[in-house]
């Protein structure tokens, strides 16, 4: 069982690629609208989870909402 994405994690969270930088952006605004500008990838701090370090990655657009939220083992 994985660690759920909370609040205090999201807070704590920093700023991966912004905008024209997010290799994904143009898929992000055919998905889910908005301007590429306003596109932030975010990661959260690093987790135990099972024995193993992990981290959530996640894409954000203000006025949207959060999108795609995953958990990788680092």
């Amino acid at each position: 069982m994985s660690e759920p994405l909370t609040k205090a994690l999201i807070s704590a969270s920093r700023v991966i690629a912004k905008g024209r930088r997010i290799c994904d952006v143009d898929r992000l605004v055919a998905t889910y609208g908005g301007k590429a500008s306003k596109w932030v990838k975010k990661s959260s701090p690093p987790f135990e989870d099972q024995g193993e370090t992990c981290e959530y990655h996640w894409y954000e657009h203000q006025g949207l909402g959060r999108f795609e939220t995953k958990m990788k083992r680092l």
